[in-house]
């Protein structure tokens, strides 16, 4: 039963990280093609710095998941290399609890944020007044990608 759910979590991470390299290869088709029109046609797409901010915002968030999984994380071992391994093993499943909660608070946090853009209507100071809500979503789904990673870990490491 927790190895389906291990999977199943596994595999979200894997979607997400799908997801966020469309949103990558998107980036690079819109810079390229407002590039080409500035060169060729003195002309641009105005939405271009507005929309590749928010899409790498969301790619940043949609692969915070999958780095977890993939353990591509910067890590800092210098103190648990050096204890025995069922102490280091211990603190591995403290430091992983400890970065669940913050994830749960950055979740919490996150959904108010996109709460309130949505109640107020909150549009973006720029000539595309995107409704902010839609870009910031990305912020919220993220950070519950990576809690329900950061609980696949606890369980791979408990396991």
């Amino acid at each position: 039963m927790l190895e389906k759910i291990v999977q199943t979590i596994d595999r979200l991470s894997l979607w997400g990280a799908y997801l966020s390299s469309v949103l990558l290869i998107a980036i690079i088709l819109l810079i390229a093609v407002n590039v080409i029109l500035m060169s060729f046609f003195n002309s641009s797409i105005i939405i271009t710095e507005e929309y590749s901010a928010y899409m790498f915002a969301a790619f940043v968030m949609l692969s915070l998941s999958f780095a977890l999984k993939e353990d591509a994380h910067i890590k800092i071992t210098v103190v648990s290399s050096k204890l025995p391994r069922p102490i280091s093993k211990i603190l591995k499943i403290a430091v992983t609890l400890l970065a669940f909660l913050i994830s749960l608070f950055a979740l919490y946090y996150s959904i108010l944020m996109v709460w309130q853009a949505y109640i107020y209507k909150m549009r973006a100071d720029t000539v595309a007044q995107t409704l902010i809500y839609i870009p910031q979503i990305f912020m919220p789904i993220g950070f519950l990608m990576l809690s329900l990673q950061l609980v696949g870990e606890l369980l791979k490491e408990i396991k």
